[in-house]
Formats: C-alpha cells, structure tokens, sequence
C-alpha cells in the first residue's frame, strides 16, 4: 500500500527508500489513520488530503473521488504542481472517450441520420418505448441521469439541462453512435424475458473476447472492496437495486434496453468480480459494437459521477 490517498506511489520516491519519510496509503487503510495521528503530534494539524480522504471513505482521490481536483489539492503546495492539475481537470472534463476498442476515432455516418430521418417517429416511439417530445416533435428518453433529445432537424443530440430552458447540444460519440444504431436497426417491439445473458452467450460473444473489453478491471479496482460504494454510484445514475451477488443494481440506458451490474467480494480463495449481463434480446436491437459503446459509456459514467 505504498501509494497515498493523493495519488503519489511512494515506492518511487527516493525518501522513501532512505526511510526519511513513509507513505500515507490508501484513505481507508490503518496506515492511513496512523500517518494522519502521527501528523496531528507532530505538526498539530494532519494533511488536509489524507484527511479528507479519511473522513470520505476514499481510498485513492484521483481515482474514486468526483470531486478531485478539489481546493485541497489547488491551495496546498503538495503533492501536484499547478500544470499537472491543470491537465487533470482538462481530461476529466472532456467526457467519455470518443474511439473504438482499438482506439481509432469513432466516425458518425451521415447515412445513419439520413436513415432515422426518415423513419416514422410514432413507430420508433412504440418499438422502443422511447417519448416523443411535445414541443420539437422528437424522441426523447432518460440516459440514466440524464435527458437526452434526438434532434433529426438539426442532426445531433441534445441534453435537457437542469435550472436552464430548452434543450443543449452535446458531443457525446459513443452515445450518439448508439442511439443511431438502436433507432436504425429496431424494427418491432422486442419482448424482454427472463433471461439474462453474459458476452459469451451472445451471438458475437467472439467480438468481446479479447482482453478485458468491457473494461470490467476498472471497475473492479474503484469497487472490488466497495459494495457500498457500487451500488451508491448505481442509484446515482438511476440504477435499480437487484437482489444479487454481493451488490447489484440494473441500469436502463434505453427504456428496452436493462443493463446489470453484479459485484461478489473477494475472499481467501478467490479475488473479487463484476459481471455485466443483459436481457437476451439486446443481440436483436443491438450489434455487438453497439453493445460495447453502451456498456462502455455506463462504465464511465459508474466511474466519473459515482458518489
């Protein structure tokens, strides 16, 4: 546990390895509370960081705190420089990424539009359950914690902003990539059963098969030992709590369109796990690319704006 709730990995550090300073580790560590009573002895005040990090139940702040940079890391002269916050608070506010697996950007076809636009908004609306917006005649929808409008006029979506009137546009690729792939390809109400499914089960399951496609290491580190945590980053989004696994909640990107999320803690014998699972019908609405768009921006979203 060499690396301190502010990010910095002591092990590089050469006061460390000259045993003039220790580190601080994790904010839910012993280690963290005893550097931080030692700090209150010997300087009469502990970090502000480490405590923060204490007090909040967050083990790393870059990675699991919404907040970070927050005014304790810009009004203290440690650990980070102003450019290197500067950069993370540029990154974090670019939104989710915008390529694909293999990391090339993700192009919108205009042929996709060309083909929703010409699609009949009530039949869209009864195949998927999707709203049709009353002013601007478009279909409308909750994007978990968010309202989202497909606007076919002005060929891009937009996003209802909370205390502001209107709709805003966004730029969100992976979004919108799903959205034209769902409106495009959907040709009937797909019933949803009983049955949930993993990748491998899947039509495509070989598209998800190499490495960790779904990303589920990530979500792994920021919760692996955190079911409290999981399932507040799930109602955070909307989430509703299924009674499985350790913590488990089911997200719904699209009204059609349940996403699960299960967490079992690790134990002596085996390290802990996520599984995402969907309703079998999701290989008819969505490809396999589509799937991980979707699941990717949920990935994101658990991980950036979970509380």
């Amino acid at each position: 546990m060499a690396t301190g709730a502010c990010g910095i990995n002591c092990d590089v550090c050469q006061l460390n390895l000259l045993r003039h300073c220790s580190s601080c580790g994790p904010g839910r560590s012993d280690l963290a509370a005893a550097k931080s009573a030692v700090q209150t002895r010997v300087l009469g005040y502990p970090c502000a960081i480490l405590e923060c990090a204490r007090l909040n139940h967050i083990d790393y702040c870059p990675r699991d705190c919404p907040s970070f940079p927050c005014h304790n890391f810009t009004t203290s002269n440690y650990p980070y420089g102003q450019g290197f916050l500067e950069m993370q608070q540029r990154r974090r506010n670019q939104g989710p990424p915008s390529v694909d697996p293999s990391g090339r950007p993700i192009e919108i076809s205009d042929e996709q539009w060309d083909i929703l636009c010409s699609r009949d908004v009530k039949e869209l609306s009864n195949f998927t359950l999707i709203d049709i917006d009353s002013e601007s005649g478009c279909l409308c929808f909750p994007f978990l914690n968010r309202n989202i409008l497909v606007d076919t006029g002005h060929r891009c979506l937009k996003e209802k902003v909370e205390g502001k009137k209107g709709w805003e546009k966004i730029s969100i690729a992976l979004l919108e990539i799903s959205v034209l792939e769902y409106l495009t390809r959907v040709n009937r109400l797909y019933p949803l059963g009983n049955q949930m499914v993993g990748t491998d089960d899947l039509a495509d399951a070989h598209y998800f098969e190499e490495g960790d496609r779904l990303n589920k290491g990530s979500l792994i580190a920021r919760y692996g030992d955190d079911p409290n945590g999981f399932a507040a980053s799930g109602q955070h989004l909307k989430g509703q709590p299924e009674n499985m696994g350790d913590a488990a909640f089911r997200l719904t990107p699209f009204p059609r369109i349940p996403i699960y999320y299960l967490l079992w803690l690790g134990s002596n014998e085996f390290p802990p796990r996520i599984s995402i699972l969907f309703d079998r019908s999701i290989q008819e609405a969505l490809s396999a690319p589509a799937i991980w768009s979707l699941v990717t921006l949920c990935n994101y979203f658990l991980l950036r704006e979970g509380e």
